[in-house]
């Protein structure tokens, strides 16, 4: 079970991080995408570390929470190899894969919890 609540943990912090940023110039979003860009690429680490003790009707949603977390991963990367000029540009893709990411990690962690038995 401990997984289940790192995963839920990580994707949340995610989410917080990447919202934060939006709030923020470019310049002061930078450690903040920094600290995202970490905070996905445990989620990632962390999904692929469970992904043979998947149940196979969750496969999908965990191959979608690995999907958009590298494309978050590489949105987060943009925007920090953008200047600070061109990074504000990068910023409502790089909250919404955020969202996408946090949100198909909960779906596969959700979809892989035990089904009780029948009563």
């Amino acid at each position: 079970m401990d997984y289940w609540n790192r995963a839920i943990d990580q994707a949340k912090q995610l989410q917080q991080l990447a919202a934060e940023a939006m709030q923020k110039s470019a310049e002061q979003a930078q450690p903040l995408v920094a600290d995202a860009v970490q905070r996905a690429q445990d989620l990632h680490k962390t999904l692929v570390e469970q992904a043979p003790h998947v149940q196979a009707a969750a496969q999908e949603q965990y191959n979608a929470a690995l999907d958009h977390a590298g494309t978050f991963i590489a949105t987060g990367k943009s925007v920090l190899e953008a200047g600070t000029n061109a990074a504000q540009a990068h910023m409502a893709t790089f909250a919404d894969q955020a969202k996408k990411a946090a949100d198909a990690a909960f779906n596969a962690v959700s979809s892989n919890q035990p089904k009780p038995p029948p009563t």
